[in-house]
């Protein structure tokens, strides 16, 4: 029977296998496993190749990373995932074992499953898995497969398949099952992917586990049909979330610890276990409870029904609540909720640490272990966005400070990912140094390894970017007029969806500006299809944004001064910088939203389910509830193809009918529009607007546009 160190060693080298082809054979990969102690890594390189050493084979992976980006100046990263390497592998190594300083390297958020991962195959999961070893992670979230674990739960409740499928709800929308939020959205759940996604699930643990990461499965937060609870007699409160409403047992009822503890067991059985469970049955509600005794009871109970089913049962929690809801958590609260849990069986996750921090205000967590996090984007909002210098050195402040003391990882807590490269490779440095000092040689690094080059050119260019995108003070980039709906209420100005995110600015910043031409002027054709070509698109579709917005300003002003002249040239050229940023974004096969509905689509054995599945992808990028949801367009995106087929007609028939209006005398109906509008948008989900996306123009490249698109549009922010 083979060892740990050893199952994890041909992990390794398999690993190395799919990243580096045949140039697999310079390299060597051991796990070398100890007596518990911090992970760690050493590089050896030399005459007969390169020997990649570590504790684990995530630690192997991210030897590799660091040799790649160290010695041979390449590396892999989302949008590039394979390394450009030298004929010949320098012959450099570390300097002695390089250790990290935090056990836990946490990677996902509930909703990425959601937002980002909802539709992947086996291929696309493999390539992310390879991904987060590279990058240090050893704690992923795992919640692919858990509808069947509750699929087969319900049943043995007393459910019949079609109630336990209909309480699922559509494959988009399950996170938001698993997080007490809804139920039922958008199903029912068709029986084949539930079986297929047991198997997917199972697959993708088993890759984890054989590079020695810790997958967090899913606890039980109370959440249940409504006519389960009720057929039990049990104590349930229907809770309000956004537009939505669910049944929560109260962790005290003793239908609570039963069903939780058959949910976990029945986990246990299908998937396996690493101890550690995700459960937040108040991520924004608050406990059925307010004396700080009972407050600890119900706390005792939610991990009481996790250790019942494994006496071993770490509880992962969000510190989400504790800021959301501060008005209940005071400190009393706070505190009895944290204490009524032992130390060693919680991990508390402070969700946002780059942006609004919890662990001072919660007491440091109370001396429970917990993961400073990098959330960055909510619901993959499109705009350069980041705050380097809090990723570099948030998790070492709070390491070094009293409250903070119990800081036991890092990780990254997005709810959808695919943007910002820089961040999450500056976050994998973080997990393996501590933090990182000098931000600016970092990037300056950063450029040179991302590009394969060093020029004066690209290096201002990244200075530019952090001072203009990467040195944020707010939550999020600059709102996007594009993803909004257009309204004719008030000033004709569309109310940003409610993801947090900085207000819509019409003004270009200078520094995104100057960035646009110099990495234009450095992007050769053969850069066009990589890296560069993917951060010129970024920039020059963040000033066509704030372009867009200062153009939709005019047409509103002239709009509300009934001028028809000065409408019809604003309204043109908002139209025009619409169309223009889905010309940019088709050269990237990054931002294609036809390639997130094959996904989709591809998971279907019948036509009504290949309907269900696109229906739930289109729907979360856009309305994402009901018809007059507050949610709609949280996740709204930049994606070429969802431009030009949903945003820029939304907006078309917005200028429309201001036009019509003005010709005839006739005020504007803001109610009929929107009306109106929103009709069309549910056409749109269903499939049923018979316009499609043109693919990209035969020969396009992302340097060829972009230089148009300088060409038409410099004079207007320059």
């Amino acid at each position: 029977m083979t060892s740990p160190g050893e199952r994890q060693t041909r992990a390794a080298r398999q690993l190395l296998g799919r990243l580096l082809g045949e140039r697999a054979a310079d390299f060597t990969a051991e796990v070398v496993q100890g007596a518990g102690g911090p992970d760690w890594f050493e590089v050896d390189a030399g005459p007969a190749g390169v020997a990649l050493r570590g504790s684990s084979g995530v630690a192997v992976a991210s030897a590799l990373r660091w040799y790649l980006r160290t010695a041979c100046r390449t590396q892999i990263t989302w949008d590039a995932p394979r390394p450009a390497l030298p004929p010949r592998l320098p012959h450099a190594g570390t300097e002695g074992p390089v250790t990290s300083p935090y056990r836990h390297r946490y990677h996902f958020n509930v909703c990425t499953f959601g937002y980002t991962t909802a539709f992947w195959d086996w291929a696309r999961w493999e390539r992310h898995i390879d991904w987060m070893a590279l990058h240090g992670v050893t704690t992923p979230l795992a919640m692919t497969g858990a509808e069947a674990v509750w699929h087969r739960t319900l049943l043995a409740a007393g459910l019949d398949d079609a109630a336990a499928r209909q309480f699922l709800g559509g494959p988009a929308y399950l996170p938001w099952n698993w997080l007490a939020s809804a139920a039922g959205w958008q199903g029912p759940l068709p029986r084949g992917w539930i079986d297929g996604h047991a198997q997917l699930g199972l697959r993708i643990l088993q890759r984890e586990r054989s590079l020695g990461m810790r997958p967090v499965l899913q606890g039980f937060s109370g959440h249940v049909p409504a006519a389960l609870a009720a057929e039990r007699g049990a104590r349930a409160a229907t809770l309000p979330w956004w537009d939505f409403e669910v049944s929560v047992l109260d962790p005290r009822d003793p239908l609570f610890a039963e069903f939780g503890t058959a949910l976990l067991t029945e986990q246990t059985r299908l998937l396996g276990t690493d101890h550690l469970y995700a459960a937040d049955p108040f991520i924004e509600t608050t406990p059925p409870v307010t004396d700080p005794a009972e407050v600890a009871r119900v706390a005792a109970a939610v991990h009481g029904a996790m250790a019942a089913a494994d006496e071993r049962a770490t509880w992962v929690l969000q510190g989400w609540p504790f800021a959301y809801r501060a008005d209940y958590w005071t400190p009393e609260r706070t505190a009895a909720f944290l204490d009524a849990i032992p130390d060693n069986r919680m991990l508390v996750l402070d969700l946002w640490a780059e942006h609004r921090p919890v662990w001072r205000q919660a007491g440091g967590y109370r001396g429970k272990p917990w993961v400073w996090c990098m959330l960055h984007s909510l619901g993959g909002r499109p705009g350069l966005y980041g705050k380097l210098a809090e990723v570099a050195g948030g998790a070492a402040s709070a390491r070094a400070d009293a409250r903070g003391g119990a800081l036991a990882g890092v990780g990254a807590s997005m709810e959808a990912f695919g943007g910002d490269p820089v961040l999450y490779e500056l976050l994998a440095d973080v997990a393996w140094r501590g933090g990182v000092g000098d931000v600016g040689a970092w990037l300056a690094h950063w450029a040179e390894v991302r590009y394969g080059r060093r020029t004066p050119e690209l290096r201002r260019a990244w200075e530019l970017l952090h001072a203009a995108v990467y040195a944020a003070d707010g939550p999020g980039p600059p709102g996007s007029v594009v993803v909004c709906r257009p309204t004719l209420a008030g000033d004709l100005r569309p109310q940003a969806p409610p993801h947090l995110a900085a207000p819509a600015s019409p003004d270009v910043p200078p520094e995104l500006a100057e960035a646009w031409a110099l990495l234009l002027g450095a992007c050769r054709p053969a850069d066009s299809a990589g890296p560069l070509g993917r951060d010129l698109c970024d920039v020059a579709a963040q000033v066509l944004t704030h372009l867009a917005c200062a153009r939709q300003l005019r047409a509103a002003d002239a709009a509300l001064a009934r001028d028809a002249d000065g409408f019809a040239a604003a309204a043109d050229a908002l139209l025009g910088t619409v169309a223009d940023l889905d010309a940019l974004l088709a050269t990237r096969p990054e931002y294609r939203l036809a390639d997130w509905l094959e996904a989709a689509r591809g998971w279907a054995a019948t036509p009504s389910e290949a309907r269900l599945y696109e229906a739930n992808a289109r729907r979360v990028l856009t309305l994402w509830g009901h018809s007059r949801s507050e949610l709609h367009d949280y996740a709204g995106r930049h994606w070429a193809g969802l431009v030009r087929s949903f945003h820029l007609p939304r907006w078309r028939r917005w200028c429309t009918h201001i036009a019509e209006a003005i010709r005839d005398g006739a005020p504007y109906r803001a109610e009929e529009f929107e009306a109106s509008m929103i009709a069309w948008e549910e056409r749109w989900v269903a499939g049923d607007v018979p316009e499609e996306p043109p693919g990209p123009r035969a020969g396009a490249t992302t340097a060829g546009v972009a230089q148009e698109l300088w060409s038409r549009h410099r004079g207007h922010f320059q």
